[in-house]
């Protein structure tokens, strides 16, 4: 059984996902990029980091119930 997330998508990444944020269900940030990218195949493009309940990560990391993960895109800028 998956858990369920918050994604939340900035940039290039909610230009691509068309939303600021939905719901999705996965055990681990594997699955979810997996799932994400699956969804959005144009999201291959763009370079992004994860965050964890507003911790950067790295892969692999397991989910739990209402995590919310932040796709970070490059932020251009100054």
């Amino acid at each position: 059984m998956s858990t369920t997330v918050t994604v939340l998508y900035f940039g290039a990444a909610g230009e691509i996902a068309g939303k600021p944020s939905e719901v999705m269900e996965a055990d681990d940030t594997d699955t979810l990029c997996n799932r994400i990218l699956e969804k959005y195949p144009a999201m291959e493009t763009v370079p992004f980091r994860l965050a964890l309940n507003r911790v950067l990560i790295k892969e692999g990391s397991p989910l739990k119930e209402n995590d919310i993960i932040a796709i970070l895109p490059p932020f251009k800028g100054g």
